[in-house]
């Protein structure tokens, strides 16, 4: 599990950020990471199934909104498509993602 935690606070956090600090200029290979991490998810997730635990909510989240969402931006930010409001919205969302996963860390570590 801390290596999800690494993933997410030094690709996925990072990724967002600088592409939500750099907007238009960011080059286009990143988007092209973001795709391919969206389409990555199938294999390093486990199909959500009809319980509410927190694993499979976490497996839901990761099918219906980060795949989508992720594809969106690879595809609009490729494109040059996306408003300032979608590059401030992907800054702070990089940071969110790469506070809590380190906090997740930062609690497994110390445990």
């Amino acid at each position: 599990m801390k290596y999800i935690n690494l993933m997410h606070i030094l690709i996925q956090g990072l990724l967002l950020t600088y592409i939500g600090y750099k907007k238009n200029d960011s080059p286009k290979f990143l988007y092209v990471i973001i795709g391919i991490l969206a389409l990555s998810i199938p294999f390093y997730n486990h199909l959500p199934r009809l319980s509410l635990g927190y694993w499979n909510l976490i497996n839901i989240f990761h099918y219906l909104i980060i795949i989508p969402l992720f594809l969106y931006i690879a595809y609009y930010g490729y494109n040059k498509k996306l408003t300032n409001n979608n590059f401030n919205n992907l800054f702070i969302s990089g940071i969110i993602i790469m506070i809590y996963h380190s906090y997740k860390l930062y609690k497994r570590v110390n445990l």
